[in-house]
């Protein structure tokens, strides 16, 4: 069973059966689908959250670009290799962390 929005059903000229018919088709090369246009009056607004990630940082803003490049090239070459305990183990830590500055 297909789950989807009729409407698009329609706009492809897929009957529920999956099959499509003549009619379908005739209508489908006739049909085109709108499209949005920027108008220019939309705003986005961004919470604050980005300001609470980077003071979570500590203040750290090294960069080291031999590292980098090392990594670059390890991946590059094939030769990079991820430990999945430690990714698993920082991504658990790191949503702990996370969970336990929420809480009020």
């Amino acid at each position: 069973m297909k789950i989807g929005n009729p409407l698009d059903l329609i706009r492809t000229g897929t009957s529920t059966s999956g099959l499509t018919s003549p009619d379908a088709d005739k209508a489908n090369a006739a049909s085109t689908v709108p499209t949005a246009t920027p108008d220019g009056s939309a705003t986005v607004k961004l919470s604050g959250g980005m300001d609470s990630l980077k003071t979570g940082l500590g203040g750290d803003e090294t960069f080291d670009a031999k590292r980098v490049e090392k990594l670059k090239a390890a991946i590059a070459d094939g030769t990079f290799k991820v430990n999945a305990e430690i990714v698993a183990d920082r991504l658990i830590s790191g949503n702990v962390e996370a969970l336990s500055r929420s809480k009020p």
